[in-house]
């Protein structure tokens, strides 16, 4: 009896054993929904209001983050980039939407650790003038009140740069800061006679008749950055599949927009609450792109250094440690 005992005894442990095993193999490895530990839940940061980011929402609507096995969380919409990168600095955000120059300046200045890892758009700025200004090119402008949304923005270069190909210093014009959202009552009271601003406020300002378009950005620094995507160091180095993934969300909600513009537009005005025609207008002058032009932001990175707004050594060093496309289609 003592033998048949232990017997039965150990056919049950092998039985518990194998079951634990298969128990074992069903689980996912990682503890977090990764692998090696990684996380699939990601707070991403965006700008209210801004076309160019509208990739982010598309990705959420058309599922291609839920396709991804990602956890998307709404990390924040902010009033603008500076904002939005000072949410980085204090630890609030992994992933985010954001203009260039905040991006590049905040990691310049060592106010926040962010690899660019894919482009939200390029180009989608104007220089708009205000109703009853007799100026068809940018010469015309000598002596003008001109507002720009801040200091060493991409707005601000673009615009400077617009001058200098004008043959115009940018001392024989009167260059001001202010918000988008007040340029456009500034333009029809006159208060200013020219804004430097990106999408959808050109078209908003066009819509409402408060002035018109000079000039694009397009024609002014073709393919010139504008939104990337970004993400925190530090989560980058502990969830590189996670980033990878939303790498590859973004890539497809971009070639939606490529391949079916006019829905992306009547999503665009959904997301922002802008007129369908407003919305129509503004994403015709927005290039929807994943991969970064690496030179056309080393060259802001430059303009940046020279008018010490970055204190950075090498600029090629920089760049190093500012871009990582490795997940991007044929590795960026």
């Amino acid at each position: 009896m003592v033998r048949k005992s232990t017997r039965w005894t150990k056919l049950a442990l092998s039985a518990v054993t194998v079951a634990a095993v298969v128990v074992a193999l069903s689980i996912p490895l990682g503890g977090c929904g990764g692998p090696s530990g990684q996380t699939r839940v990601v707070r991403i940061g965006t700008l209210k209001n801004d076309l160019h980011q509208v990739a982010f929402y598309i990705a959420q609507q058309k599922g291609f983050f839920e396709d991804q096995g990602l956890d998307v969380r709404e990390g924040g919409v902010f009033s603008a980039g500076p904002e939005e990168m000072s949410a980085f600095s204090a630890g609030d955000l992994d992933m985010g939407y954001v203009g260039t120059a905040p991006a590049v300046t905040f990691k310049g200045q060592n106010m926040a650790d962010v690899k660019i890892v894919a482009q939200a758009n390029t180009e989608g700025s104007a220089i708009v003038v205000r109703n009853g200004l007799e100026a068809n090119d940018v010469a015309a402008l000598k002596g003008s009140t001109i507002a720009i949304p801040g200091n060493s923005t991409v707005q601000d270069y673009l615009l400077r740069t617009a001058l200098k190909k004008a043959g115009i210093s940018d001392k024989d014009v009167n260059i001001i800061v202010v918000k988008p959202p007040e340029m456009l009552p500034a333009l029809a009271s006159s208060q200013i006679d020219a804004a430097v601003v990106w999408e959808p406020y050109p078209s908003m300002i066009v819509a409402q008749k408060a002035g018109r378009v000079l000039l694009t950005s397009a024609k002014i620094w073709p393919n010139h950055p504008c939104c990337m995507l970004v993400a925190d160091s530090t989560f980058l180095k502990k969830n590189p599949d996670t980033v990878r993934r939303v790498v590859a969300a973004q890539v497809a909600a971009t070639k939606f927009i490529q391949q079916n513009p006019q829905e992306s537009a009547d999503m665009a005005h959904l997301y922002t609450g802008q007129p369908v025609d407003v919305a129509r207008a503004a994403m015709k002058d927005i290039k929807f792109n994943y991969t970064p032009d690496e030179k056309g932001i080393q060259r802001y990175v430059e303009f940046l250094k020279a008018n010490g707004v970055v204190k950075i050594g090498s600029v090629g060093t920089f760049m190093d440690n500012l871009m990582y496309t490795v997940y991007l289609p044929g590795g960026g």
